[in-house]
């Protein structure tokens, strides 16, 4: 047996002056037994007690976690719904959240203004009720109560209703079904264009159309009254004319000896006269015609066009001495009789205005500028002063004496005309005595025609293999 004890020693002091030791042991055994017992047991508690702190120490780093996930959720939901708020509010129509009994929610400032109501009289009302229940439209409650049930979402729909505050209004709704998370329920959300100034002007649109059409209806019968009138009366003038031409040319061929000489210079100005009169009606008829004329669209060798007509007109003046350049012309697309048309008046001006020059240089060019090309005669005539380059094509325009240069100041304008419905454009440049150069734009050749204009002015079709002459004689209209 194990005996554990301790020992207390003292000493004593003796008569003889000697000291004693005495030594008292006790036995301590139960109670260590005790206390080891008692240490198992706190271990025994202590190691579910670790263990749980542990658990309640992490579930409280979970929690603080989870708190601060849902503070920056509450804010970032806070922060969302104060951005939507002020869109809503700064969006210029008229906008209403309804529940699910159409009572509104909320509106926002554009309806308070629109519809001159209060938050007092809005917010918690049933929609119909508000204004005096000027809300109270029956296409209204159709749309809210049977259409947007059925189809969660509806757009453009159109109420036209007289208010009694704020008058007559057309609006457009559109309106869509939306699940609030926060309040848990549906609501609609409801979205008012006031597009009553719009109704009226389309109606004033409308009326103006129709008035045009109708215009147009009587403008055009007043032309085709007009057209016909003009080849009747120039028909009718151009007889007595020619009468007169012919007749003024017999007395002065026959009969000019039976004259002295004031009576010749007569006979020459009435001659001289008629056949300016004359020009100036063949003139005006083909300005006429430039506009109306229909269009046959074909892709044009555009070199051997302007080389058949400069031909012609040199024909009818052999004594001139004219040398012409023609650089290579890209192919075009256009009507070839008015485009022929074009070239004639051109050259006929460039070897009219080259006369006082002896001989007569023309230059006829092209450059090619994305879908279009661009043309020009270019001659070493008189040219012109380039402040008058906005006037030379207007019709009747005329920069110089019928004594210096014969014309009728209209066939520039026939140019213009011409090239204007190719959807082209025509300018000018030019220096006093350094000759002038004519541009004028048309569209590119169209790839794979089937017709084309070939050599001398001739239109062959390829569906039947049949060539068409075209007129030859497109008389040159004096600038």
């Amino acid at each position: 047996m194990t005996v554990i004890g301790t020992a207390d020693t003292m000493w004593i002091p003796s008569q003889v002056q000697r000291r004693s030791l005495i030594t008292i042991t006790r036995d301590i055994t139960g109670r260590k037994r005790v206390e080891r017992k008692l240490m198992k047991y706190r271990e025994h508690l202590e190691r579910p007690a670790k263990k749980r702190t542990t658990e309640l120490r992490m579930a409280d780093e979970q929690l603080q976690k989870a708190m601060t996930a849902r503070k920056r959720a509450k804010q970032a939901i806070q922060e969302a719904s104060e951005y939507a708020e002020s869109i809503i509010e700064t969006v210029r129509e008229p906008l209403v959240v309804l529940d699910t009994n159409l009572r509104v929610i909320s509106v926002n400032h554009s309806f308070y203004q629109t519809f001159k109501v209060t938050p007092k009289d809005t917010e918690g009302k049933l929609i119909y009720d508000l204004g005096n229940r000027q809300w109270n439209i029956p296409k209204l409650r159709v749309f809210l109560e049977e259409i947007i049930p059925r189809n969660n979402q509806f757009q453009n729909f159109e109420v036209d209703h007289e208010f009694p505050d704020i008058g007559h209004k057309v609006m457009l709704l559109n309106a869509r079904q939306i699940y609030s998370k926060g309040i848990g329920a549906q609501m609609i959300l409801l979205a008012i264009e006031d597009i009553t100034e719009r109704k009226k002007a389309e109606k004033k649109i409308k009326k103006l159309n129709e008035d045009l059409k109708h215009r147009a209806i009587e403008l055009e019968a007043a032309y085709k009254e007009l057209e016909t009138f003009s080849y009747s009366v120039s028909h009718d003038l151009r007889t007595p004319l020619l009468g007169i031409i012919g007749l003024s040319r017999v007395l002065l061929e026959r009969y000019s000896d039976h004259f002295d000489a004031k009576g010749q210079q007569f006979v020459s100005t009435i001659h001289s006269g008629t056949q300016k009169l004359l020009q100036l009606i063949d003139d005006l008829l083909t300005f006429s015609r430039s506009e109306h004329q229909q269009m046959e669209p074909l892709n044009i060798d555009m070199g051997e066009l302007a080389k058949a007509v400069f031909e012609e007109l040199k024909s009818i003046i052999p004594e001139r001495i004219l040398d012409l350049n023609i650089k290579t012309l890209s192919p075009a697309r256009g009507d070839p009789s008015m485009v022929r048309q074009v070239f004639a008046n051109l050259l006929s001006n460039a070897i009219k205005f080259t006369r006082p020059k002896g001989a007569g240089v023309i230059e006829i060019g092209c450059m090619v500028n994305e879908n279009q090309n661009i043309y020009y005669v270019k001659d070493n005539g008189v040219g012109f002063d380039m402040q008058y380059a906005g006037k030379l094509f207007g019709a009747f325009q005329r920069h110089h004496t019928v004594g210096e240069f014969e014309g009728t100041g209209v066939g520039l304008a026939i140019v213009q005309r011409i090239i204007g419905r190719h959807g082209g454009q025509v300018w000018a440049e030019g220096k006093v005595n350094e000759g002038a150069t004519f541009y004028f734009t048309l569209p590119r050749q169209v790839s794979g025609g089937h017709r084309s204009l070939n050599h001398f002015g001739r239109r062959q079709s390829g569906r039947r293999g049949k060539t068409i002459q075209l007129e030859r004689q497109a008389k040159p209209d004096r600038r």
